[in-house]
């Protein structure tokens, strides 16, 4: 093959565009070899095809033509290991912001199918669970006493508060509650925690993590928050059937949320859990 090439040759055997290599050109990144004075036909030399190869392959990293041009250009350049340094970190933050968002979409899917199982169920049912960690958020009433509307303000003041402390915070939804061991075995229907169960990265003086023990929980599902209330005491009552004790908080976690646009309000998947022993 020939040293030198028109645009079009060149072109096709390094696999970019036409209107990229002219590009380049306007920005000084990648001048052609010659350009004839009379046809103004543009020419480049085999071994330009390096720099192609660079350039090809340090977009795939997502560097920015200038970054580009600055590390092709130098390579004493005392900034250009800062540079390298700058974009692997952020492949690093975005790598993250991948991992976190697989494990929201897989929750949300874990979820749906759930719902799909389970929305039909009404048995009690004896899980094991590992130990987990929750974030709770203290309210000034019981959120059992609450109408729709009330219910819906305070979770704004969670929101609110959540994302003054975290700008950045992508994903807010399925707020359950928590109930003290002491109310629950008592049949006294109070809980002014909410209770968030899939969110690591929150920081805020006003929302506490809990500790869940690992062990054996009794668990039932219902489709509504106002199902829960009423379903709360067959719950208890089918924990004393089975002699089961409860030893630890209950827990109202939401499960799937999937709201209606026609009707337009809070639609929830909710697990209903208690720590128990036999």
């Amino acid at each position: 093959m020939k040293n030198i090439l028109r645009i079009g040759e060149f072109s096709r055997i390094n696999s970019i565009s036409i209107r990229t290599l002219r590009f380049y050109d306007q920005i000084g990144l990648l001048h052609p070899y010659h350009i004839d004075s009379e046809t103004n036909y543009r020419y480049y030399h085999i071994k330009q095809s390096s720099i192609v190869d660079s350039i090809q392959y340090l977009r795939q990293l997502d560097f920015s033509l200038e970054d580009i041009k600055a590390i092709l250009s130098d390579k004493s350049n005392p900034h250009l290991h800062q540079l390298i340094e700058d974009r692997y970190q952020g492949l690093i933050r975005e790598k993250e912001a991948l991992e976190h968002r697989i494990a929201e979409i897989d929750a949300f899917r874990s979820g749906a199918l759930l719902y799909t199982e389970r929305k039909t169920s009404k048995e009690l049912e004896i899980e094991t669970l590992p130990e987990r960690t929750i974030w709770t958020f203290e309210l000034p009433k019981n959120i059992y006493q609450m109408n729709q509307e009330e219910y819906e303000l305070h979770l704004r003041y969670l929101k609110q508060e959540i994302f003054m402390q975290n700008p950045f915070y992508e994903h807010f939804g399925k707020v359950g509650s928590l109930m003290q061991v002491e109310d629950f075995k008592k049949q006294q229907w109070i809980s002014t925690q909410f209770a968030l169960l899939h969110n690591p990265y929150l920081q805020s003086p006003l929302v506490k993590e809990v500790t869940l023990a690992a062990g054996l929980y009794a668990v039932s599902y219902c489709s509504s928050f106002e199902e829960e209330i009423d379903r709360l005491p067959l719950f208890f009552k089918s924990l004393v059937a089975e002699q089961l004790t409860p030893v630890g908080p209950y827990i109202c976690e939401v499960i799937h949320e999937q709201p209606n646009l026609l009707e337009q309000e809070r639609d929830m998947f909710i697990k209903m859990q208690v720590a128990v022993q036999k």
